[in-house]
């Protein structure tokens, strides 16, 4: 059975770090075990992915360098909400942004991610927007974007092959493919 109360008691909370997209907040803690520790929570705002899909059937990628881990990743379109910002609207730019497409027609796909419950309070919106019209893409100035389209099925065969890993996009894909019935 599932715990109705937290086994760690928090004794104080401190901000260590703070920048436009993230917050690092640290906790003096007793553990489940009842000694002291420490514990950091990541902080930033709501993230929000679309699996766009074209006329044609196929899956919206766009390509870029994550800094992170020093490495190109394909995944769906995807960003953050501003403060004033619901996951709708914010998509709705990202998708414009990044892809220069504008849908007819959008869906939610699913609840909110989780995406990294161990040390990150982030969670995600995704969606999937149909009707695609192509109006020009106006990224971010931190982001090369490359975009390409491909069927569900080879998308779902590069999470296969790990050539998706990033996970809002792998949630997403095998969100759309249950959908489907696949």
């Amino acid at each position: 059975m599932p715990l109705q109360t937290s086994p760690w008691t928090i004794v104080a909370s401190r901000e260590v770090y703070s920048n436009a997209w993230i917050t690092v907040v640290e906790h003096d803690v007793i553990r489940p075990d009842g000694q002291p520790g420490i514990y950091g929570i990541v902080g930033s705002s709501l993230a929000v992915g679309v699996v766009p899909v074209t006329d044609e059937g196929n899956i919206v990628l766009v390509g870029q360098w994550r800094v992170p881990f020093d490495a190109w990743s394909w995944e769906i379109p995807e960003g953050a909400a501003d403060p004033d910002e619901d996951g709708l609207t914010a998509i709705k730019r990202e998708l414009q942004e990044e892809t220069g497409y504008v849908a007819r027609e959008w869906d939610r796909l699913g609840l909110t991610i989780q995406l990294s419950n161990s040390h990150t309070s982030e969670e995600a919106d995704v969606y999937v927007a149909r009707g695609l019209t192509q109006v020009g893409a106006s990224p971010d100035g931190d982001e090369v974007l490359e975009v390409i389209e491909v069927p569900v099925e080879t998308a779902l065969d590069m999470v296969d092959r790990g050539e998706i890993a990033d996970s809002i996009t792998v949630i997403a894909l095998l969100r759309l493919a249950r959908q489907r019935g696949a």
